[in-house]
């Protein structure tokens, strides 16, 4: 076997394993919305009492996840945020929802669960590998903030995983998420574009 044909097969099995890393918390996180109104919850432990870490075959981090979920009744939906702590390997999820509609938004809660989950996935890859600095302090503003080095990565891997699971272009996948997601953000719409315009030369080059 070939070098070149080496490092693609093991492209291909990371990647795969990358997947099953996502597909096992999303799926472990739908299970605690659909059987639970609000609260803060700890996977794996949530499943397994004696089990307090992820530990997945060929992932070279262990990993908390911490779920916070919260009724607000003022929105239409539902938003969702989530941070990496790398110094504790804790993946916090925020989920907040009406409850009038939990049962209409768990489609698109899924989507967006894949691509925050897979986000914060490319954020401990980040670290493992020792791509980008994961140790200074995140830029408090917004627009600094998102054109981070580290912070480019992972939005378009998050929102790669997105663009395959939904079938839609990627650059739908973007544009769709910095129209909807503005409270989130905080950026003007030109600011918006200028680092859609960014993630979509990024996406290109690879």
């Amino acid at each position: 076997m070939n070098l070149r044909k080496m490092i693609f097969e093991s492209v291909i099995m990371e990647d795969n394993r990358r997947r099953d890393v996502i597909r096992r918390i999303v799926k472990d996180l739908v299970v605690i919305f659909k059987e639970n109104h609000e609260g803060d919850f700890y996977l794996p432990e949530y499943f397994e009492d004696r089990n307090m870490i992820y530990s997945f075959p060929g992932f070279s981090e262990d990993l908390i996840v911490e779920f916070k979920i919260s009724v607000n009744e003022s929105i239409d939906n539902f938003t969702v945020d989530a941070n990496y702590y790398n110094d504790e390997d804790i993946i916090e999820v925020n989920l907040e929802y009406n409850p009038k509609n939990k049962q209409r938004m768990m489609y698109d809660l899924i989507g967006e669960l894949n691509e925050i989950v897979a986000h914060e996935i490319r954020h401990v890859d980040q670290k493992n590998k020792g791509t980008f600095d994961l140790t200074k302090k995140d830029n408090e503003d917004p627009y600094r903030y998102y054109q981070q080095p580290h912070e480019l990565d992972a939005q378009i891997f998050g929102f790669n995983r997105l663009s395959k699971l939904t079938r839609k272009p990627f650059e739908q996948v973007v544009r769709n998420w910095y129209k909807t997601h503005k409270d989130l953000h905080r950026l003007t719409d030109s600011q918006s574009e200028n680092i859609i315009n960014k993630l979509l030369t990024m996406k290109n080059k690879r």
